[in-house]
Parts: C-alpha cells; structure tokens; sequence
C-alpha cells in the first residue's frame, strides 16, 4: 500500500472545502487529475473514500473521514517541518501570507505593513482579501495562509488545531447621513412616517456580496423603517458608506469597517449600534506556527493593535434613538 503526500492534499483539500469542485480551485488542478488520483488511493487502500453524486456536495465514507484526519495531522507536520527549517536554516527568511474580508483594508493594511517590518526574519508578507470567513478558513486549513483574521465562529470545528487569539467584537452598525437630525431619526424609528425633505431614509443600500448579517439587515429595515426599500447595491461596504455620506441613504456595516474609512467619509455619517451583542473576531494560525518566533512576534503584535484601535469607545458609536413598539 503506497499512498502520496499529493494524494493526501487532494483529499484534505477535498474535506475541508466540501467537494471536488472548490478543491479544483484551492489547489488549481483539473477535474480528471483530482479524480485519478483519489481513484489511485482508494485503489491502494482497497476502500472507497468519497460519495460522489451530482450535487455540489461531496462526503467522504467512514474510512475516508479517517484518511481526511490523517492527512491534516500529516500535512500540518510537513508544513511545521519546512517552516522550522525556513527559521533555522534559510537567511532570506520567512514569507507570512495574511488573509482577511474586505473590510480592512486603508488603514488596517498600513497597520499591517509596519507590524511586519518590525518583526525579524519576515523577509515577505503577501495579503490576501476573502470575501467570506469561511473562504479564509479553505485556505487557512489547506496551508495557502499562515495568519488569518475572520469570524470566531467560522473555525469552530478547527478550533483545536490552530492557535487563536481573540481580538475585538464585531457588531453590525446602521449608518445614516449626518445630514439627517437625530429628532428625525428617533420619530422614525418610533414608527413616524418618514417626512418630507429626508429621502435618504426611505432607501438603503444593499451589498451584492454574501454577508452573514444579510437576511438579519432585511428582517430590520421591515421591522425598524419599514418605508425604506433596497434601492442601491454594491459590492463593496465602503461603497454603500460613500452612498450614505453623500446624503442618498441608509445602510448596514460591520463595525470593523470603521477605522479603516477615511475621515473625510466618516464625518458625513453617524454610526448606531443595531444590535446589543457581535461577533467575536480573532487571529488564527496553524498551532505550530506559534513556536516560530516571527509568526508568534507578528499575531501578538498584531492583536494587541487591534484590540487598542477597536476598542468600544473608539469607534463613535451611538445607541439607537427610539425603538418602533411592540
């Protein structure tokens, strides 16, 4: 029985991104080279490893769930393995590939960029913008991403194997123009019909782009300003605050957006907490990667910058005025 490190990349790429498809993409291989080779391997082990079916979807069998769990204890030993030597062994020294949504970026990528020059042995750091958390985790499991900063909840499963600090709360905030008095809002959201001369709060501005907080925006405006309707879309969140500031509506965010906004753009708008509770929002890299002291210098680094620049009292946010009755 011969099985291959490839062979075990395919298949860890294969469980960790959900089918054969997305694992095309993660590793830039065809179709029929994915599946010959996990064909080879089933033929080794003398087992079938993968339910193959038309859908999206492809689950793996007992044995392969085994296999997929070997190959992640296997894969992240290598990987320690060549990193360790990198740090000992190689003077042009260490690449760190970050990873993270498209809210920080301007100002957060500065951040980025003096933290890692002032870390010795980084000789390259290489940034990566995901749509999602969970398109960060594809590749924080599958080894393309050292560091990655996403949703705490989007590593649940993967928690055990990767170091985590936990860095700030993200909550979703309700921007309005500045434009608009507070009276104005706070009637409004009373359940006051939106009077003459305030446009801007019969529309908001929707994000084209799958955001976890999107049927929750939906379920607000219904329910908090039910005459506004979903009249822009745009697929970046900076896009829907310039929207806002230049006075034509209202939109949601998340918090994290808001120090990496130009202060130009932040004086138009008022920020209002739409909800009590966020999400928490951590650095996550692989579990060995915290022995190598660049990578452990840049998270802790990195972390403790976040957690001064988003802190609560940072970030000018209001309590919303007024609340429609029950």
């Amino acid at each position: 029985m011969k099985v291959s490190l490839k062979q075990l990349e395919i298949l860890h790429a294969v469980a960790v991104s959900g089918s054969i498809s997305r694992a095309m993409r993660r590793l830039d291989m065809s179709q029929p080279n994915i599946s010959q080779q996990l064909a080879r391997m089933e033929e080794a082990l003398g087992t079938q490893l993968l339910v193959r079916s038309r859908g999206f979807r492809t689950d793996l069998t007992p044995a392969g769930m085994f296999w997929a769990a070997s190959a992640a204890r296997i894969l992240a030993s290598v990987e320690a393995s060549e990193t360790r030597h990198n740090d000992l062994f190689v003077e042009r020294g260490l690449t760190l590939g970050f990873g993270a949504t498209p809210s920080f970026t301007g100002p957060f990528t500065e951040l980025l960029a003096r933290i890692a020059l002032s870390v010795p042995r980084l000789a390259h750091l290489d940034l990566f913008s995901a749509p999602t958390s969970q398109d960060l985790v594809e590749r924080l499991m599958t080894h393309r991403l050292n560091v990655a900063l996403l949703r705490g909840e989007a590593i649940a499963e993967h928690r055990a194997s990767l170091h985590v600090l936990s860095v700030h709360e993200d909550r979703l905030v309700w921007v309005v123009p500045q434009i608009v008095p507070e009276d104005v809002v706070r009637a409004c959201l009373a359940g006051a019909p939106v009077p003459p001369g305030h446009p801007a709060l019969l529309r908001y501005t929707e994000l084209r782009t799958t955001v976890p907080w999107s049927a929750q925006t939906q379920g607000w405006y219904a329910g908090a300003l039910p005459e506004a309707q979903p009249y822009f879309g745009c697929s970046m969140h900076e896009s829907a605050v310039r929207i806002v500031a230049a006075g034509h509506a209202t939109c949601h965010i998340p918090s994290s957006l808001i120090p990496n906004l130009p202060l130009e753009v932040r004086a138009r708008v008022r920020f209002y907490a739409a909800e009590e509770n966020g999400r928490e929002m951590v650095i996550a890299m692989a579990r060995h990667l915290n022995s190598v002291r660049p990578f452990h210098d840049f998270v802790e680094a990195l972390a403790a910058a976040l957690r001064a620049d988003y802190a609560p009292e940072k970030l000018d946010l209001k309590p919303l005025p007024g609340a429609r009755p029950e």
